[in-house]
């Protein structure tokens, strides 16, 4: 069975990461030390920012984001086609979340809608490591408006747009580092920014809210990366370049055999993570059962980015579900995630096009 996703590291990078586990463990130093100073200069140049800060989800990367521009009581922009994460960040920093439509990409006409006065930031996300053509128009919005721009870039380790890096495009960025992602550290996450300010206080949020004299200053919170994390992320972050070259490979490679009436690939405006690689079948095909024909073949599909929007989850009920997603549904209804991780062989990716197009002819 060929599995929609697996974490394992090459054997290359597992001796690195037990080398350095040893080091670790012999030192006594397990938070705070310098892999995770290495960690965090690595992500700041993958994401072009002047700073990164090393935490322990891409939620609590979420949460000091929102904590640092104090949105208490304001309203928070966040599409609906995202991880519970997102919005619950907010509202945990006690913002007021209010939802737009969105499938892989922003509904531009409903987010340029809802950007009122009453609006404190707005979020994007790019899903499955896909960055919006039109955020730089959404960009020039928040400019306009002076609502600062944030970047959940949680699929988006390496994606970029027109050669400007995620996580360095609006604000403030935050990336996941949970197992599933393109860079691991089991658990954890970043911030990215060029506001020094944010840099300072996330570092305060992040350990009890203590400064430099060990004087709680700030309600943070225990939401420091623990060492060996930081070790496993840093030694791939070594080699993000060849995993998101890999990766680009099987995504043409799929695009450029699956196309047709049946499936689509969204065009690539940029390199993308491949976090995900997606493709949306034509209106009226059973997915569920063309899944299953995969499965009996041999091939594990995986679920969608987000089958259920966070707009049809009964804990953001009281939102504004009552809104119609339409962009978001019909996005929820008809994508697939085809199987991809960095150490899928060439045969692999072949016995995945060829179980697709056997299953779809028929």
């Amino acid at each position: 069975m060929i599995p929609p996703f697996t974490a394992a590291l090459p054997s290359e990078e597992i001796g690195v990461v037990l080398a350095a586990a040893e080091r670790i463990l012999r030192s006594g130093h397990f938070v705070l030390g310098p892999h995770t100073e290495a960690l965090e200069a690595a992500v700041a140049a993958m994401a072009g920012t002047r700073y990164a800060i090393a935490v322990n989800s891409g939620a609590t990367a979420l949460e000091i984001i929102y904590r640092t521009l104090d949105l208490r009581g304001r309203t928070v922009l966040v599409p609906t086609n995202t991880n519970y994460a997102t919005a619950a960040a907010a509202l945990a920093a006690g913002a007021r979340v209010e939802l737009y439509d969105a499938g892989l990409y922003p509904g531009m006409a409903d987010l340029e809608h809802r950007l009122t006065a009453e609006v404190g930031a707005v979020v994007v996300v790019h899903i499955g490591g896909y960055i919006s053509p039109d955020l730089p128009a959404i960009m020039a919005w928040c400019q306009r408006a002076g609502v600062p721009l944030i970047e959940d870039a949680a699929h988006a380790h390496g994606s970029t747009l027109a050669d400007r890096p995620a996580g360095g495009l609006g604000y403030a960025g935050a990336f996941s580092f949970f197992a599933t992602k393109v860079v691991t550290t089991g658990e954890g996450g970043v911030i990215t920014t060029d506001d020094p300010d944010l840099d300072a206080m996330a570092r305060l949020y992040r350990n009890q809210g203590k400064d430099n004299h060990g004087r709680h200053v700030v309600t943070g919170g225990s939401w420091r990366m623990t060492e060996l994390g930081a070790a496993l992320g840093t030694t791939q972050l070594d080699h993000l370049d060849r995993d998101l070259d890999r990766r680009r490979a099987v995504i043409d490679r799929y695009s450029g055999t699956l196309s047709g009436p049946a499936l689509t690939f969204p065009a690539l405006h940029g390199q993308v993570s491949g976090h995900k690689v997606i493709a949306l079948l034509t209106p009226g095909i059973d997915r569920k059962q063309l899944r299953d024909k995969v499965f009996a073949a041999g091939v594990e599909l995986a679920r969608g980015v987000y089958e259920q929007p966070l707009h049809t989850q009964p804990v953001f009920s009281a939102l504004n579900a009552a809104d119609r997603f339409s962009v978001a549904d019909d996005f929820a209804d008809r994508h697939l995630c085809l199987p991809l991780w960095r150490g899928m062989t060439d045969d692999m990716v072949t016995r995945v096009i060829d179980t697709l197009t056997t299953c779809l002819e028929r």
